[in-house]
This record gives structure tokens, sequence and C-alpha cells, in this order.
């Protein structure tokens, strides 16, 4: 898709610069310096992960009525030495004690690594597809030498590379002079996937907005019992 490569997210919520108006410095050189320091925090976590196999093989959903997603199972093994946890599991704990306001990922009790392939109306459409794919779909594996540290610009922005970090002892953070956009991203978002994307939206915003009613709605209930 246009927004997004296939990736993992490991961490979330995003991150933006606070930029101050008033500063002798400039923004542009407020959020330089903001870039560097989050890619130097990244670094400290990324030599203590060394580079590892990912091999996707299985497939799982989640949602229900009202929301389903299928996922693909990125299944993490270290090509140095041996160790029990997957690295994928390593890397958020590292990266979480770099950026401790980046819970989310980690909100259920524990971090669960998953590549979103889709969104559908309900549990049932994302079963359907997974059955589907899990027919004729062959295993794929591919190894992991570094991580990115990725910009969007606006909300219908692209998410592109900023900067490159090694994994591994001593990593060299590579800055581009500008953002690149990952091999064989569209340059521009096709009408029916910005159509299907603003829908998609659409019933997750009405999907809040019940959840949040049905809450407050618990809460008069209580504080009517409590009076």
């Amino acid at each position: 898709f246009f927004r997004w490569p296939p990736h993992v997210n490991i961490v979330y919520p995003f991150l933006e610069p606070i930029l101050e108006k008033d500063s002798i410095i400039s923004e542009e050189d407020q959020r330089k310096s903001f870039q560097r320091e989050v890619a130097r925090h990244l670094a400290l976590a990324a030599e203590q992960v060394e580079p590892f196999d990912v091999t996707i093989d299985s497939f799982g959903i989640f949602g229900g009525k009202s929301r389903g997603v299928m996922w693909a199972y990125p299944r993490s093994k270290c090509t140095v030495g041996t160790t029990d946890e997957e690295p994928l599991i390593t890397m958020q704990k590292e990266l979480e004690k770099q950026f401790p306001m980046c819970t989310d990922q980690r909100k259920n009790g524990k971090f669960s690594p998953h590549m979103t392939i889709s969104h559908y109306e309900d549990s049932d459409g994302a079963l359907d597809a997974k059955t589907e794919i899990e027919e004729s779909w062959t295993s794929v594996s591919f190894n992991v030498p570094e991580i990115y540290l990725l910009r969007r610009e606006g909300d219908g922005g692209q998410f592109k590379i900023l900067a490159t970090i090694p994994l591994g002892c001593n990593p060299n953070v590579e800055f581009n002079e500008v953002t690149l956009p990952f091999v064989d991203m569209p340059p521009t978002e096709e009408d029916w996937v910005r159509e299907e994307r603003m829908a998609m939206k659409k019933r997750r915003n009405g999907n809040r907005r019940r959840r949040n009613r049905r809450g407050s709605n618990r809460g008069q209930e209580t504080e009517k019992d409590a009076q």
C-alpha cells in the first residue's frame, strides 16, 4: 500500500517533536536535533540485538462483529548464539527501555509480534481470507540486519526511511539527506485504496464512539448505585 511498507510495529505511539515557536533555534534545526536524539536511543537498543532471521509461515486474526484483522506471525530466530527468547521480543524490550512512553504494543500484558495483512468489516471476513491464503501460502524467510527510523509528513503521507540503524555492536546511524521510499512502494495512493482506507477509518471512529458511550453509561449507572 502507499502509506505503509510491510512492517512489524515494535514501539508505539509515534513520537513527534515539540517545537518552540519563539526559540532562536529554527524549527528545522529543532526537528533535526529531535531526530538525532531519537536515533541515538534507537542505536542503544539496536546494539543489544544481533542480526536475526524471520520466517513467515502462519497467520492469525482478531476482531469481532464490527472489525476484523488478518495478520502474519513473523517468527524470529537468532543466527548467532542461542537464546530461548525470540529476537523481536528482545528488541521490543530494549526499545521500550529507551522509549518508556511507548508502551501501547504491550498494553495486553506482553508484546505479540505481528504483520498486519489486511482489515475487514468483521472477524468472519478476516477468517475467510486467512483460510484462503493458508491454502496456497509458501513459507518465506529473510534476514534482518538493521532497523529503520521512519518519518511521515501529514496523516495521508507515506512513511519513508529517515535513518538506518544496523543491529549489533557499535551501530553506526546513517541518516539520509532526504527521506527514501522503500523499494516497490507506489508513488501515489490509488483512489480505491484511499476510499477503502477512509471507509475503514470511519468504521473505527464509529466503533470508538460506541465504546465511549457504553463506558459513559456504565459510569453513570455506577454513580447512581453509589447514591
